[in-house]
């Protein structure tokens, strides 16, 4: 019996190596074990580059944004004569530069909260006064410079607001010309009669942007 026994246990490795088994091997190294880390040998391919840096920003109409209300502002007690002399002093502040090719023209009348287009008279008025096409300032909108939606041309933004209109009936406006995000002037005027015609008369204030 017990030399059978021992012929069981003398075949019990040619067993175990028949059925794929094989003798216990020692523990790996752990895989944080700087010892068993390889190190690339050099004919290992090199790290790709670095992405290169994103090209500067330029106009981006995706993100522009708008400039103006659709519909008329509020004009009352204007008249022809006192609106033109109003955006005569808007267009006064900046001409349009040789990279221009449209004109935006908005108002914000004294009950107004934002911009309006301006009346579309007076928008033919200024398109002829600096002979570039002209359309209300709810069809353009701003990136890096004013720009008409239908078309993107590069355009210049003349806007009007009315301050205020004291007891005597003068009244007071900012007029500015926007030809960039970064590039706009303006000034406040009160609006005088004399000799006749409406006088546009600078108070002194002004900004440049």
């Amino acid at each position: 019996m017990i030399r059978r026994i021992s012929s069981i246990l003398c075949l019990l490795p040619v067993l175990l190596l028949a059925a794929g088994c094989s003798a216990p091997q020692p523990e790996r190294a752990s895989r944080d074990d700087p010892a068993s880390r390889v190190l690339p040998s050099s004919d290992a391919p090199p790290l790709p580059s670095p992405p290169s840096p994103p090209p500067p920003p330029g106009p981006n109409y995706s993100s522009s944004v708008a400039i103006a209300l659709p519909g008329e502002p509020d004009t009352r007690g204007l008249d022809d004569a006192q609106l033109n002399a109003m955006f005569d002093a808007a267009v006064a502040q900046a001409r349009p530069g040789e990279e221009k090719r449209a004109v935006c023209v908005g108002m914000q009348g004294l009950a107004d909260s934002a911009v309006m287009d301006a009346p579309p008279r007076i928008v033919r008025y200024v398109g002829e006064a600096v002979q570039l096409p002209a359309v209300p300032a709810s069809q353009c909108r701003a990136d890096v410079h004013p720009f008409v939606i239908a078309t993107k041309a590069n355009a210049i933004l003349y806007t009007v607001k009315v301050e205020s209109r004291d007891a005597r009936g003068v009244l007071t406006f900012w007029a500015v010309a926007t030809y960039g995000n970064l590039g706009a002037n303006g000034a406040e005027f009160r609006l005088i009669r004399a000799n006749g015609r409406w006088i546009p008369k600078a108070t002194g204030v002004s900004v440049v942007s």
